[in-house]
């Protein structure tokens, strides 16, 4: 299988037959017990097993190499096999992706020393995780430290410019693509924005979300449903007490109930289009 990720000048990351080779041997069973996958159909001839994929932009449904790009619609592990497929895919090119269970993951110490416990994200290397030091999309839970793992030596360009040396190995990881709240995050507008708020608002909006833009857009329907009760539930107590001091202007009132009515759709379509445009924008 052909892994081709570039890393450095004039370097590429080893092909994944190469790679998998390096670190140990025979092709490992990227799923492990309990694994759960689903076909894929990707445009790249092969995909190494281990590498995180992730959806393309283009809507076809097909999967590529995850990036920083992509890293919003990173979807699970590619594999060879697992223990329930819950679907295949056909065509020319194909892939097995985990999306449930354990696997074993190319992941690298780009961004600090994987540990047990950490979580794996997108890194700058397509295809390759890392550990996960802020808010995002992760793939999963590290059940082994890269430390005690076969690992190769690729040099890479940092942040800086300057050429580091990573280390990349298969770790095993329990696999879960969820929106991630760093730690980190706590006292700034992420800690008070619900992951399943976070969740949602990167599904409909099909990118991630500013957690300032989903709590926002979240006060906004907020005030919209309670601008609603209020208006309701006033317009009802008036009625009934109107009904009970006249009952022969009942006609008048449920002309004025309706009125109530429409008042208080229009606010929910006004509400939810302003959460819309800020979520989407």
């Amino acid at each position: 299988m052909r892994f081709g990720t570039r890393i450095g000048k004039g370097q590429w990351l080893a092909h994944g037959g190469l790679l998998l080779l390096l670190l140990g041997g025979a092709a490992p069973a990227a799923a492990q017990g309990g694994a759960i996958s689903q076909g894929y159909q990707t445009s790249v001839s092969s995909i190494s097993t281990g590498a995180l994929v992730s959806l393309t932009a283009s809507g076809s449904g097909q999967v590529e190499l995850a990036k920083a790009s992509n890293a919003a619609h990173l979807v699970g592990i590619a594999a060879e096999a697992s223990t329930l497929e819950l679907s295949t895919a056909s065509g020319q090119h194909t892939v097995q992706v985990v999306v449930g269970g354990s696997a074993e993951v190319l992941v690298s110490d780009a961004n600090g020393a994987v540990k047990t416990g950490d979580k794996v994200t997108v890194s700058p290397l397509a295809g390759i995780g890392m550990k996960a030091t802020g808010s995002g999309e992760v793939v999963g839970t590290a059940l082994k430290p890269l430390s005690l793992v076969k690992t190769v030596v690729q040099q890479a360009k940092g942040a800086d410019g300057q050429n580091v040396t990573v280390h990349v190995g298969l770790v095993p990881v329990a696999v879960s693509v969820v929106y991630y709240s760093a730690v980190s995050s706590v006292g700034t507008v992420s800690a008070f924005v619900p992951p399943f708020l976070q969740n949602v608002a990167n599904a409909v909006a099909g990118k991630v979300v500013s957690p300032l833009r989903v709590l926002i857009g979240t006060i906004a329907l907020l005030l919209g449903f309670l601008a609603v009760t209020i208006m309701l539930y006033v317009g009802v107590r008036s009625g009934v007490v109107s009904l009970g001091r006249n009952p022969l202007a009942a006609d008048a009132l449920r002309r004025g109930m309706v009125d109530i009515l429409i008042a208080a759709l229009g606010v929910l379509i006004v509400t939810g289009v302003i959460a819309s445009a800020v979520i989407l924008a």
